[in-house]
């Protein structure tokens, strides 16, 4: 299977996903958005991953390259591929589906956990469990797209993930995430400057590392043998 990556920043790469695709086999084909790779224009890949970024889609004057991004995420829908998007990534799959993306009410940054909804996803199901504390890093969240469905909440922001004929994923949380994601984000994330009761402090997000961040590794190591399945 041949995987490609949409990396938006140096900060948002695959992480701890990256090895978990190298062990199914899987090729992968990264376009790296922050050296000016363009983005491709056909599909050429049996799955697509899209990472998160500094880019809200809430923004005045979008890159370009964000609406190339979103028609070749349609391609891939309309060729039965599979996707998964996350942050940034799940927003722009979201809105190429023609929802919208918006400011949520509060930020999320830190260790939060996330609930199942009554969505119905059967890889989820066999993968994830129905509660568990994950990595966020957003301001912005989506709406759930037409036909799609809501699989996971959390207490600040009620659209986490999203399904779509259980092939296409959007993630608000970084469940990719590994210590050096983190690390990144604390030291040169421009959030780190806002407030609000869902922004943890940097100690309590380091300390959260040793605590959270085995389980949500596993979690991804599951989550990706199901999505992406060894050829």
């Amino acid at each position: 299977m041949r995987v490609l990556v949409i990396q938006h920043s140096a900060a948002d790469s695959l992480a701890s996903a990256e090895s978990v695709i190298s062990t199914l086999g899987h090729e992968i084909i990264t376009i790296r958005v922050d050296r000016q790779h363009p983005i491709p224009k056909s599909v050429d890949c049996d799955a697509m991953i899209t990472l998160g970024g500094p880019y809200p889609l809430t923004m005045k004057d979008r890159p370009s390259w964000i609406a190339e991004e979103q028609m070749l995420v349609r391609r891939y829908v309309e060729g039965g591929r599979r996707i998964l998007g996350i942050c940034l990534g799940a927003q722009i799959v979201a809105s190429a589906l023609g929802a919208t993306v918006r400011r949520n009410d509060q930020a999320e940054l830190g260790w939060h956990d996330v609930r199942r909804t009554s969505g119905e996803s059967k890889i989820v199901d066999r993968s994830l469990p129905s509660q568990m504390t994950v990595f966020h890093w957003h301001r912005d969240t989506f709406e759930i797209p037409d036909g799609a469905q809501h699989l996971y909440e959390s207490e600040t922001c009620h659209h986490q993930a999203f399904g779509l004929e259980d092939r296409i994923f959007g993630f608000q949380f970084h469940l990719e995430s590994d210590m050096r994601t983190i690390q990144t984000f604390l030291a040169v994330s421009q959030y780190r400057n806002l407030a609000g009761k869902d922004i943890q402090t940097k100690s309590q997000i380091l300390s959260g590392i040793d605590q959270y961040l085995p389980d949500q590794m596993k979690h991804m190591n599951s989550f990706l043998n199901h999505l992406l399945p060894r050829d």
